[in-house]
């Protein structure tokens, strides 16, 4: 039989060197890795980010909570054997309930928009035309009158800017010229 001619403390080192070769290379992977995340992370709203996050994790708790209290609830209305426990009414911040923000209730409330909108412009569009024949009624009227109006009279009514006739019109251009000098 032959002897082992295998160094043990020659086997440790190696060992030892080894493992130290694999620490080395997790730690340079490791710094590789947060350069490449610093790199990815330059622009990004980190602080945002974060904000949703922590909001999300307190929704989950509030929710995990309520959920709790609801189980402990009903666990204790089972024990008491049938007694009606009342149900405390839940504080809520906003005046109304609140809906939920899916995608059938944005469509909806898309919708109703639009339809608001072109009642709106309906609307608009009405008393704009209704204004329109007003004006043209009264510049009809206007019109009629000035031709039952003498020749003369509509010359002196342009005049003056006033459909003053007769002696008011003389009244008229007394009052714009009060002193009578030139």
């Amino acid at each position: 039989m032959p002897k082992n001619l295998t160094n043990s403390k020659a086997e440790a080192g190696r060992a030892r060197k080894a493992e130290q070769e694999s620490l080395k290379k997790q730690k340079e992977a490791a710094t590789k890795e947060a350069e490449i995340e610093k790199e990815w992370s330059k622009g990004a709203n980190q602080k945002g980010a974060s904000r949703a996050e922590m909001a999300a994790a307190k929704a989950d708790e509030i929710a995990r909570k309520k959920a709790e209290k609801a189980a402990l609830l009903a666990a204790e209305e089972e024990s008491l054997g049938g007694a009606k426990v009342k149900k405390a009414p839940a504080l809520s911040k906003g005046k109304g309930k609140k809906k939920k923000n899916n995608d059938l209730t944005l469509l909806e409330d898309a919708l109703v928009g639009e339809a608001e909108k072109k009642r709106k412009a309906k609307k608009k569009a009405e008393q704009l035309k209704k204004e329109k024949e007003e004006a043209a009624a009264k510049a009809k009227a206007e019109k009629d009158a000035a031709q039952t109006m003498d020749p003369l009279l509509q010359n002196t009514a342009a005049m003056l800017g006033d459909n003053h006739l007769g002696r008011d019109a003389n009244k008229a251009t007394m009052e714009l010229d009060k002193s009578g000098i030139d």
